[in-house]
């Protein structure tokens, strides 16, 4: 298990998924838990299954946790 923690865990926390509850900390630590693409996002915290408009937020949360750029 990763025990670096993401700076991005200090900002403020807000919502991200409103279809599913998922907080913007909750993407980032399952990130760094190995979530580490949008399907395995999608998997595990179900982002991205209801109403779908939270899929370019949760894009842009991989790109900048993980320092690649990913197709949205």
């Amino acid at each position: 298990m990763n025990t670096l923690k993401s700076p991005l865990l200090n900002r403020p926390d807000y919502l991200v998924c409103t279809c599913m509850g998922v907080m913007h900390s909750d993407i980032v630590q399952a990130i760094e838990n190995g979530s580490d693409s949008y399907q395995k996002l999608q998997d595990v915290l179900l982002v991205g299954t209801g109403c779908n408009s939270c899929v370019p937020e949760v894009f842009s949360i991989l790109d900048e946790v993980t320092g690649k750029k990913t197709k949205s």
